[in-house]
């Protein structure tokens, strides 16, 4: 079922209809960071800054997602011995692990997706107060 799909009864329950459109790249690289700060980690600030511009089109639970299977990297770097390994003993996620995990992902919302959802917005989405009033908005002179 597409968005398109959805009867008039079925979106009039909807009370409010936003777009939200993905983390852009500065917005990409502070949800890494936040992603980060509990982790024991080696990335510097260049390399948060790399994996954000190589992570164009990724959603914030893409970078989760991501983030999460980086963080599996040392384990799996250990092998058998990380049966036997404390906790405090597992290296740090490196930017290589982020590499090979983007290696294995791909975002999960297609362009043909962000143009449906982008159409339905124009069409059915809720207007900001200030739209409503003809008012501009300061992003939008």
């Amino acid at each position: 079922m597409t968005l398109q799909e959805l009867d008039e009864a079925a979106r009039r329950r909807f009370v409010k209809r936003l777009y939200i459109p993905l983390p852009d790249e500065k917005d990409r690289a502070c949800l890494l960071r936040v992603l980060l700060k509990t982790n024991a980690h080696t990335l510097t600030e260049d390399d948060v800054l790399k994996m954000a511009a190589d992570t164009q089109g990724f959603s914030g639970a893409d970078l989760k997602s991501l983030s999460a299977d980086a963080a599996m990297g040392p384990i799996r770097q250990l092998g058998l011995k990380a049966l036997e390994t404390a906790a405090d003993e597992v290296p740090p996620i490196s930017f290589n692990h982020f590499r090979q995990s983007l290696r294995g992902m791909h975002p999960s919302v297609s362009p043909e997706d962000i143009t449906q959802y982008l159409d339905f917005d124009n069409t059915f989405g809720s207007k900001r107060a200030s739209e409503q009033n003809g008012e501009e908005q300061e992003g939008d002179k």
